[in-house]
């Protein structure tokens, strides 16, 4: 509910100022998006996201321990999700 607020206050806010601020808007994340740190976070983020797959995974399957780091995630995720 909350990220449906913020899109209806940035979608007048941005009406009413007819773009001008996009233009300064977009520049920013532009800016931001080629940072070095903003790329750090991007693998931090997918690397949680994937330890996190892996141990769904391993609760799915009804090991009790950490899966192994290793293998291809994509793959075994596509085989829990054809087991419906």
């Amino acid at each position: 509910m909350a990220v449906v607020a913020a899109l209806v206050v940035g979608y007048v806010k941005g009406a009413k100022t007819r773009g001008k601020e996009l233009e300064q808007l977009s520049r920013s994340l532009k800016a931001l998006y080629d940072t070095d740190e903003f790329a750090d976070v991007v693998t931090a983020a997918r690397a949680q996201v994937g330890a996190g797959l892996r141990e769904l995974a391993s609760m799915i399957d009804g090991h009790r321990g950490l899966p192994e780091a290793g293998g291809d995630l994509v793959a075994r995720v596509r085989t829990l999700v054809g087991r419906e």
